[in-house]
């Protein structure tokens, strides 16, 4: 990988793993140094790039374990990075196209993404805005799947409950489902 190659990759990704990283240490000077200390130690192995089989789960493990490592160098962190993260999830906005009606549906729904307790949010950003799959999301919280699945049908249920969706009825949950997760 040259470095312009590498540029892009770093563009493409650092964002996304900033804002993960702030999730875990809550401090955007820290969590800024731990991505760069990931990228570094990448770069500086690019030779043996090609042996990672998904980058996207290995680069955010990467980043949770700089994380942790960094917590425990600044013993005065308490860390629970579920459980008081604050997370910063992107709002759903409607085209514009949209009836006044949808517009408000939108703004119900911002807000009931953003009342979902902690482990519901960090869950449901890394599924539907960063695009990881169940597996992954698992794997980088150091959580098993069933753990995410019932985050998920949590996160589901209170959504579903703020914007008054019956989920006992199969046509508008699947719906709820399909459009929060993007499956």
């Amino acid at each position: 990988m040259d470095q312009d190659s590498f540029s892009d990759f770093f563009d493409f990704y650092y964002t996304r793993l900033f804002l993960f990283a702030v999730t875990i240490v809550k401090s955007e000077l820290i969590a800024e140094e731990v991505v760069m200390d990931v990228f570094m130690k990448l770069w500086e192995q690019k030779s043996s790039l090609d042996k990672i089989q998904n980058i996207e789960t290995y680069l955010f493990i990467s980043v949770r374990n700089t994380c942790l490592n960094a917590i425990k160098k600044e013993r005065k962190f308490h860390f629970d990075m579920l459980e008081d993260a604050h997370i910063q999830l992107a709002g759903y906005k409607p085209s514009a196209e949209t009836s006044i009606i949808e517009n408000e549906m939108f703004q119900f729904l911002n807000q009931a993404i953003n009342d979902l307790p902690a482990k519901c949010k960090i869950i449901f950003k890394l599924i539907r805005e960063d695009g990881l799959s169940r597996n992954e999301v698992a794997q980088i919280l150091d959580i098993s799947v069933k753990t995410v699945d019932n985050q998920v049908a949590i996160a589901v249920k209170k959504i579903a409950e703020r914007l008054n969706i019956d989920l006992t009825n199969p046509q508008k949950s699947s719906g709820l489902m399909n459009f929060l997760l993007a499956l």
